[in-house]
């Protein structure tokens, strides 16, 4: 947490720095309009739902939407890097063509390959809110779309929240100028998987910065690693994980945390010999399991599960402790804001565990906090779930 307020101190001082008159928005990169016929086929195709396809068609066209329109603006905006220097990163903007606005969703997104952040297609799942009604603002992060020349900020919660904030000045004066319209104050977030602790770290940046002008209303998480260093535990535990994620954690770690991890002695076999290939984001982390195996003995140093934790170890499992959410000084929302939390404990890539530990924390008389704790599901199949989820809130 002491790293999150540095980081938010940085951001403020960075913007008393700025030229006057200087917004956030620097240009439009392009725009399209979309169908939620369209839609449907990409959730189906990115999350390999064959099975479900004809379910959500069907709850669609219950629901008289099939045809609706939604616009979507890639944008480019003033923003900082985890270390709090000044960058020019990129976002999505989605609203409906036709009809009111009903509120501002913000969506933090889930983990992927470099090539399909939302401004690479002009599309990402996450639009589906504004079908609803809403307009939807998605952040491609740091390592993505205008700034894909640097490392994917994994897990870095309190930089993704000021990407996400600063995404949302950015859409205010894009709205104004292109369409004389205001974004609503009325706000929603969502984040499932890497999005989900970034949804959580903004939620708290809006309860403790009240001049965002913002008016929470809901947080729907999904799935999330809100304990990184919980995580990896459990998994050395489990020896099994269909997603190969910590090679490009520990890029992370090292280019932006300074870890000075040296991957020779977290890693081997093939991994190891890969390690600045895998890294580089460039492929999907399930692609990048299947093709290196789902046995974690066989890329994880044996130092792991050999009682002989080696300082890179103990260093690695540091730096991800910085940047756990859960802690008993976690800042407590405002009372009128819902949350809802959800996990399956069949999940085989982020445990359970960790959205058991945020629940625990969260779970008290001022806080609307319903858990959604399947004993079924994989972690796409659960995802399916969160966004319906949201859906239910904003009807």
């Amino acid at each position: 947490m002491l790293r999150l307020k540095i980081i938010l101190l940085t951001a403020v001082l960075l913007l008393c720095l700025r030229a006057p008159g200087q917004g956030r928005l620097v240009s439009v990169l392009r725009e399209q309009t979309l169908t939620l016929e369209q839609q449907i086929d990409s959730v189906v195709l990115e999350f390999g739902l064959d099975v479900q396809k004809k379910d959500l068609a069907y709850a669609f066209r219950l629901l008289k939407l099939i045809k609706r329109k939604v616009h979507c603006v890639a944008l480019t905006y003033r923003t900082v890097d985890p270390k709090g220097r000044e960058v020019i990163a990129s976002g999505l903007v989605s609203y409906p063509e036709h009809g009111p606005w009903r509120g501002t969703v913000e969506m933090s997104p889930y983990n992927r390959e470099k090539s399909l952040c939302g401004t690479s297609r002009l599309y990402t799942t996450e639009v589906l809110a504004s079908v609803l009604g809403y307009v939807a603002l998605i952040p491609d992060n740091i390592g993505y779309g205008a700034t894909d020349s640097l490392t994917i900020a994994y897990q870095m919660s309190g930089n993704s929240a000021l990407v996400s904030a600063h995404l949302r000045e950015a859409a205010k004066e894009y709205l104004q100028e292109h369409l004389d319209r205001k974004l609503p104050r009325k706000t929603f977030l969502f984040g499932y998987s890497l999005g989900a602790p970034n949804a959580l770290a903004l939620a708290c940046h809006y309860t403790d910065n009240p001049e965002s002008d913002v008016r929470l209303k809901a947080v729907c998480l999904g799935s999330g690693a809100y304990d990184p260093a919980l995580a990896l535990d459990l998994i050395l535990q489990r020896g099994e994980m269909s997603y190969l994620f910590f090679p490009g954690m520990v890029r992370s770690l090292n280019s932006w945390l300074d870890a000075g991890l040296d991957p020779s002695q977290l890693f081997c076999g093939r991994v190891l010999e890969d390690y600045e290939t895998i890294t580089q984001g460039l492929d999907s982390p399930l692609d990048l399991a299947q093709e290196y195996g789902t046995d974690i003995h066989s890329y994880m140093h044996p130092h792991f599960f050999n009682g002989q934790e080696s300082p890179d170890i103990l260093r690695l499992k540091e730096a991800l402790k910085s940047l756990s959410l859960l802690s008993e000084t976690l800042h407590p929302l405002p009372a009128s804001v819902e949350v809802v939390l959800r996990h399956s404990a069949e999940d085989d890539i982020v445990p359970v565990a960790c959205t058991d530990a945020l629940y625990q924390l969260l779970k008290a008389p001022w806080h609307q906090v319903t858990y959604h704790r399947n004993k079924k599901g994989t972690h796409y199949e659960t995802a399916v779930r969160s966004f319906i989820d949201l859906a239910l809130i904003l009807l």
